[in-house]
């Protein structure tokens, strides 16, 4: 914080009738720009991004295990990155990562009471969670993105013959899955963090309670979650259930005939969440008042 007030603009200011300058207030997207490029800096060297960046490396350490010890088996690589995308990287690394780091976007600044540094200054509310709220969504997607290209390297290590169109559409498509998912999920935990004194346990509870619960029931409910959302955009590939609950989930899931959601609507849905939750997340902000 202290190398960001170093750094912060000065402000030209017409004088007053008394002789003091009077500042003016930074343009909104001049203000998003500057706080969200040092909120970036700032996110990148906190402690927490270690552990992250190691439980992203999860998909890297599957895809390496494969390579070595099942590589005889007959795994393509589309059926690896299918898999690791339902199962893994949309279920648990999305959530995961855009929690960490979107709940303490604003919130961990509220409550340390670091944000009066920033209201001081001639900037409105807005542009300083605008600001903030990019800078998260940028380094929880480039985080799993990381863990994406560690993965691609590990399959073509054994030759380039496993590209095909077939496998870079899959792969392009987990990157789109990433970029909104981890742009969506950030949205909501920003505005979470903004708005309960102690977010963490709403934000768990919202990402690995609700999403997991509502996912698991048939029909249309399923689409009231991100997690459904997300998995309707890349396709899983065709297997027998290996379990019973697996059994009674599809068998439920053909009595209970619905109309399959197109691609781009499970799409166009993540951008609106997105949307919504950053437009409520700068009123919440814009109504915040810190607690002495």
């Amino acid at each position: 914080m202290a190398e960001s007030q170093m750094n912060q603009p000065q402000m030209a200011a017409p004088p007053m009738a008394d002789g003091h300058a009077e500042p003016r207030t930074l343009p909104s997207l001049q203000a998003v720009l500057w706080i969200g490029w040092f909120s970036l800096r700032e996110m990148s060297r906190r402690k927490r991004l270690l552990s992250l960046g190691a439980i992203s490396l999860l998909p890297v350490l599957v895809v390496l295990a494969i390579r070595i010890w099942f590589g005889d088996q007959g795994i393509t690589p589309q059926l690896q990155l299918s898999l690791l995308t339902h199962k893994v990287i949309i279920p648990f690394l999305i959530p995961i990562v855009a929690m960490a780091v979107g709940v303490s976007a604003i919130g961990e600044q509220v409550e340390e009471g670091t944000i009066v540094y920033l209201w001081t200054r001639p900037v409105r509310r807005r542009a300083i969670y605008l600001g903030r709220l990019i800078a998260a969504q940028i380094v929880s997607s480039q985080l799993l993105a990381l863990s994406l290209c560690l993965c691609f390297l590990v399959m073509v290590s054994n030759g380039l013959k496993i590209i095909d169109w077939e496998f870079l559409k899959l792969y392009l498509i987990t990157f789109l899955i990433i970029f909104l998912g981890s742009f969506a999920y950030s949205s909501v935990f920003a505005a979470m963090g903004t708005f309960f004194r102690k977010p963490v346990l709403p934000a768990i509870l919202f990402a690995f309670g609700w999403e997991g619960m509502i996912n698991g029931i048939p029909a249309r409910v399923q689409e009231l979650s991100l997690l459904f959302h997300l998995r309707n955009i890349v396709e899983l590939p065709k297997e027998a259930p290996a379990n019973l609950s697996d059994f009674l989930s599809n068998l439920l899931n053909q009595v209970v005939v619905r109309e399959p959601v197109p691609k781009w609507e499970s799409a166009v849905v993540l951008v609106m969440v997105m949307l919504f939750f950053a437009v409520l997340g700068v009123w919440l902000f814009r109504m915040k008042e810190i607690e002495k």
